[in-house]
């Protein structure tokens, strides 16, 4: 993940657009899981690992794809997008 949105962390450096700011935006919810279970046992790191991210990656992966339709495809946001969908 941390590859994808550096990708469009890149694209939004250089021309920030609503889009690559609202998938920066996606992204920051998941690796916000992280943060809230810093300090607990491994036990509650597994169990919010398995059942807290699924969800939202589903959204952000929805969400993407539904912006590809509108992107051109050779864009860079676009690209950015393709490889977080690989």
């Amino acid at each position: 993940m941390a590859h994808a949105r550096r990708k469009i962390h890149d694209v939004h450096a250089r021309a920030p657009t609503d889009v690559t700011t609202e998938a920066l935006q996606r992204i920051s919810e998941l690796y916000a899981i992280e943060v809230a279970v810093r300090g607990c046992s491994a036990e509650q790191r597994l169990a919010a690992r398995k059942a807290r991210p699924a969800p939202l990656m589903q959204s952000l992966y929805d969400w993407i794809q539904t912006q590809m339709k509108t992107l051109a495809r050779h864009s860079d946001t676009a690209k950015a997008f393709a490889y977080l969908l690989q």
